[in-house]
């Protein structure tokens, strides 16, 4: 299909905002003027901070839905696919972080590949700052300990017709029909953020979805744009406890998480200071709690109150 091609239903391309407004602003713009024919639906995660109002004032066409408090990237997200398909009636759904730029043309070739319901695809995904590093060009799972990771660029499959299989994608930019959304279901919430696009692609594997990587479309991605401050470590608690939720969910045995564990978590305070080390530990003892309690979502209160401390006595 040409790049000038109409579509019998709208692609809606979900943007989700929290606390972004500089790059979710950098993001719509890129849609607006690269790919026309895609409507855009900007979701506020709860943030206030401006952004829909902005984006209301510079492009009155954009759909804006303002959450009530922050649902997480899975939660956030799954309230702007379901507003897509129910209220848009979109054919096609692309879910986007906000902290990418894409290339004109990128939203037309991703909805082309996905006009199968049996496809859903990634865009080559490359840093925002360093255009000639890859990100993203394809996703492995270690079976062994059910740990899914980025193929490094010289392990990549090579394309063929323009595809590249991918056990899992990454979510930053994902394309698919809407019967696909709904065949496969969407992010699961106690996830809250992390490791919910590779469940999400294991889930959709197992439902005959094919999942592939556009080799010739890319985008340019900030990579974590918004875990800054007390969001850097409270985005290390996610990892580890979603990482052990994820690895469960994978069939990994109790050795294969506790290896997770000593890999992604002790290994990685050794370089610390005594005052670094103790909050990192803490942190391991709160996610492996979190996971052991079978307690997903949000990040506990009292958590989130003590990593808001630590920030404010280092600056």
């Amino acid at each position: 299909m040409s790049k000038e091609a109409t579509w019998s239903e709208p692609h809606v391309v979900v943007v989700l905002n929290w606390r972004g407004r500089t790059d979710t602003l950098a993001c719509v713009e890129s849609l607006v003027e690269g790919s026309p024919e895609a409507q855009v639906l900007v979701v506020d995660n709860g943030s206030a901070d401006g952004t829909l109002e902005a984006v209301a004032e510079r492009w009155p066409a954009v759909h804006l839905v303002a959450l009530d408090r922050n649902h997480g990237f899975s939660g956030g997200m799954n309230r702007g696919i379901r507003h897509a398909m129910d209220e848009l009636a979109a054919g096609t759904v692309t879910i986007l972080n906000n902290d990418t730029v894409i290339s004109p043309g990128a939203m037309t070739a991703l909805a082309s590949i996905a006009e199968s319901a049996d496809v859903a695809v990634c865009p080559v995904v490359r840093y925002r700052d360093d255009p000639d590093k890859l990100w993203f060009g394809g996703g492995s799972l270690d079976v062994a300990n059910g740990f899914p990771f980025h193929t490094a660029p010289e392990d990549l499959e090579l394309c063929e017709s323009g595809l590249r299989s991918s056990t899992v994608l990454a979510g930053c930019c994902i394309t698919a029909r809407s019967d696909a959304w709904r065949r496969v279901g969407l992010f699961d919430e106690r996830f809250f953020l992390n490791f919910e696009d590779s469940e999400w692609s294991l889930r959709a594997a197992a439902c005959g979805i094919r999942l592939v990587v556009a080799c010739d479309v890319s985008i340019l991605h900030a990579v974590s744009a918004s875990f800054t401050g007390s969001a850097a470590r409270l985005g290390t608690f996610y990892y580890l406890r979603n990482g052990l939720l994820f690895a469960r969910l994978a069939g990994a045995g109790l050795r294969a998480r506790m290896e997770f564990v000593r890999r992604f978590g002790l290994a990685g305070t050794r370089h610390l200071g005594s005052r670094g080390r103790a909050r990192a530990l803490l942190l391991l003892a709160w996610a492996i709690g979190a996971d052991v309690a079978r307690r997903y979502g949000e990040a506990p209160l009292a958590l989130q109150r003590r990593v808001a401390r630590w920030s404010q006595e280092s600056e």
